[in-house]
């Protein structure tokens, strides 16, 4: 069963009404507004109280930090001064968050510069030059303090906003999808049964296992009908289930047999649905999220999912699913998300 999340809202909603409030979703971005009327500013004030309650991602405090950046130079009679410093102070502040994050997740004695952190994690590096020049010399011009907010503004949504799924845009009713989960689970038990089976017994011939793995994953596969809900549905059951790692693993103890046991069926899969790979590992960097925010460092199902991760992208793992490119984006995109959600996992 899944745990609860712990976070500064109080729905999932109020996320997805606070994104739509900063980036304007419901008008045109030339609207001009009312300072005490304008969504952004409602958004704003919104996000500083959750700041005081903890849990707030960098990624939501930055954006809001940046945008009343906006606001404030939208005030007329404002010095220039003024308007450049809160620009450059939530500026710096959002580069530093980042490169921080990306330096405690790395663990190392000497950890990397700011600028080959901002490499890892996609950002661009003109943001760490700027931040540079705004803290060791002399304040940026306007123009471009203006220029670079928006450009982080953009970037925070392709890494952040634009990844939060709205549960409202689903397809299938709640019967469906709940005859679908319990029809993934049974052959997914199913075909754990047989494969233990079909290891332990090793008198199958080799070309039989791997058919009986291809028809198994073919059914699953179907089964998803190309629907990215239904996927996502499968990749949940595969980890809230716990089947792909022991329920009985101790903690820092190998996955091998698992590695074993799964490898081929998830690799013929994500031969058949493009979608599975990249969702199943947005649901393991989930789960690990889940642990990080309940700050649980001896949780054996983060460390498994964390596991299964460092595998699945192992050239000596799935060399024959993932070509070199797909391997580096994957590689980006988890040490983009761990920049966005520390903790300890």
């Amino acid at each position: 069963m899944a745990r609860g999340i712990i976070t500064p809202w109080r729905s999932h909603s109020d996320l997805l009404e606070v994104r739509k409030q900063l980036y304007r979703l419901d008008q045109s971005p030339d609207t001009n507004n009312d300072q005490p009327n304008d969504p952004r500013h409602h958004a704003v004030q919104r996000v500083m109280a959750w700041k005081v309650r903890g849990n707030l991602p960098h990624a939501v405090e930055s954006t809001a930090l940046l945008m009343d950046a906006i606001l404030h130079h939208a005030i007329p009679e404002t010095s220039i001064f003024s308007v450049r410093a809160v620009y450059s102070a939530a500026f710096t502040r959002f580069v530093t968050g980042f490169c921080d994050i990306g330096r405690n997740k790395e663990r190392m004695l000497e950890p990397s510069s700011m600028l080959e952190i901002a490499k890892q994690i996609d950002m661009p590096v003109e943001f760490v030059t700027l931040r540079h020049e705004a803290t060791h010399q002399e304040l940026p011009e306007v123009h471009r303090l203006v220029s670079a907010t928006e450009d982080a503004l953009d970037w925070l949504w392709n890494v952040y906003w634009s990844r939060l799924v709205d549960p409202a845009v689903v397809d299938g009713d709640v019967a469906a999808m709940a005859q679908f989960r319990t029809d993934a689970k049974q052959k997914l038990r199913d075909f754990r049964s047989t494969r233990r089976e079909a290891l332990r017994a090793k008198v199958t011939a080799p070309a039989d296992r791997e058919q009986e793995i291809w028809r198994s994953a073919k059914s699953c596969a179907d089964l998803m009908a190309d629907s990215t809900y239904r996927i996502e549905v499968f990749a949940e059951v595969l980890l809230d289930d716990k089947l792909l790692f022991p329920s009985k693993r101790e903690l820092g103890t190998s996955l091998d047999g698992a590695f074993l046991l799964w490898d081929r069926f998830l690799q013929e899969i994500f031969n058949e649905q493009e979608q599975f790979l990249e969702i199943l590992i947005k649901r393991m960097l989930y789960a690990i999220g889940e642990s990080n925010l309940s700050q649980k460092a001896d949780d054996r199902n983060a460390e498994a999912c964390c596991f299964w991760l460092e595998h699945m992208v192992d050239p000596k793992g799935w060399t024959s699913s993932i070509t070199p490119s797909e391997r580096q984006l994957i590689q980006a995109h988890i040490v983009m998300w761990c920049c966005t959600h520390p903790g300890h996992w």
